[in-house]
């Protein structure tokens, strides 16, 4: 691969006026950078259009540029290192130009910014409060609440501890004109795809002293999923997760832990997952709906009902809890058909839309959820929870991290994570080093 360096058009604001006016601040560091203006869009949407992971074109809405340094927008900012960012499924919607036009979250997010949310950093300069150290190792929670903005007063979101409701979102923020839900879709505030960040000190989670360090990069797709078990009601004694990536691993490990003695089956696309759940442990179904079904009725004894047209569903028992990982018409509409009458349904994953036939839901009376990002429970903050998680089951959730990448072979990353079942990708993180050989 030839790695093509793109430098951004100068007359196009990467960061605020205030930042780019500063005196000391020249362009600085080369960080992976999503930049939709027209003309990008039209290269990347006609590229795709041939085969989706040819969005990442050179001179497409993401690529490698050359933005400014960024600077602590207060003392009780840090500024940090990452260390190595996961490659979220959200970004690679995002590159793949993958989202619909009218997604509703398109108006909580400001362009051209740097993706990069799962983050693992290194502390470079301490926040004037807190008490992490320079040269510490942290997770990064993403989110950026009321005390991220300087605000005195808290929104009901934030007093309740779950900033990713924050009314501020809108606001441009301490860093300038910018706004977003969180690092990674900020203008003017880099993600985790970037040499340097800024994070203020509420964001900061220290890592448990015996937890691997780069098992860290989990933390935030663990997190997801504890909270995604905080919407559940009640304890199930089944429960099925639809996809088997990283948030759906996550879910499943998760729902393990907190109702050990569950029946828990896991859908697999790929062999590479089968291990993995197994793992768990689970039971790695297909994830066909026929497949799906003819377990549900096999471990529980339910009556298939086949309709004139579509496929089968299950009338009278099934799992009591479905948690979807992926989000997809699709899975919506599989996850209606198997959960048993008055079942609980948990939508975690994001995608286009689509027509679902979703008449099962209100014939069945299933509770519904959707389930965005984490904050704190009353155990303590998910994020600290998933990494003890995570350090008390390392050795199985060591083999998640399957791809690293150094910054500049972005590509190559993208693609391992946009083709599992070509790399046999769970987890592909990217580091800040350079590559032996970028020119390979």
């Amino acid at each position: 691969m030839v790695v093509i360096l793109v430098k951004s058009d100068l007359t196009y604001p990467l960061w605020n006026g205030e930042l780019r006016s500063a005196p000391g601040y020249p362009l600085g560091m080369l960080a992976l950078t999503f930049d939709p203006r027209p003309r990008t869009l039209l290269l990347g949407g006609a590229a795709s259009r041939l085969r989706p992971e040819w969005a990442l074109v050179a001179g497409g809405p993401l690529g490698l540029r050359e933005v400014r340094d960024p600077v602590r927008p207060r003392p009780e900012w840090a500024l940090l290192e990452p260390v190595s960012t996961g490659v979220c499924g959200s970004d690679v919607k995002e590159a793949l130009l993958q989202a619909s036009s009218d997604n509703p979250l398109s108006g909580l997010i400001s362009f051209p910014h740097v993706p990069g949310h799962e983050i693992l950093a290194r502390v470079v300069e301490p926040p004037s409060e807190g008490a992490v150290q320079a040269g510490q190792l942290v997770a990064v929670d993403p989110w950026l609440g009321c005390r991220a903005r300087g605000l005195d007063h808290l929104c009901p979101a934030c007093e309740r501890g779950f900033p990713p409701h924050c009314r501020w979102v809108r606001s441009g923020g301490p860093w300038g004109s910018g706004y977003g839900m969180h690092l990674g879709n900020v203008r003017g505030l880099p993600g985790g795809f970037a040499p340097r960040i800024t994070a203020h000190a509420s964001q900061l989670h220290p890592l448990p002293p015996a937890m691997p360090a780069e098992l860290a990069v989990l933390a935030d797709p663990v997190a997801v999923a504890l909270h995604a078990l905080d919407r559940v009601e009640g304890d199930p004694e089944m429960v099925l997760v639809l996809g088997a990536g990283t948030i759906g691993l996550s879910l499943a490990l998760a729902a393990r832990r907190r109702w050990p003695g569950a029946e828990l089956l896991v859908t697999c696309a790929w062999a590479h997952q089968r291990r993995l759940v197994e793992g768990v442990p689970g039971v790695p179904v297909p994830p066909t709906a026929a497949a799906v079904l003819q377990k549900v009725a096999e471990l529980t004894g339910a009556g298939l009902v086949r309709p004139w047209r579509g496929g089968q569903w299950a009338l009278d028992a099934g799992p009591d809890l479905v948690l979807d990982s992926i989000g997809t018409p699709g899975t919506v509409e599989l996850a209606l058909r198997a959960v048993r009458p008055r079942g609980q349904l948990v939508t975690v994953g994001v995608a286009r839309p689509g027509r679902a036939e979703n008449t099962l839901a209100y014939f069945k009376e299933v509770r519904q959820a959707g389930s965005n990002g984490y904050g704190r429970a009353p155990a303590g903050h998910q994020l600290d929870l998933a990494l003890a998680l995570l350090e008390a089951d390392r050795e199985l959730v060591s083999e998640w991290i399957t791809h690293r990448f150094p910054l500049d072979l972005w590509r190559e990353a993208f693609r391992a994570a946009a083709r599992p079942d070509r790399s046999g990708a769970v987890k592909v993180v990217l580091t800040p080093e350079r590559a032996a050989h970028p020119g390979r």
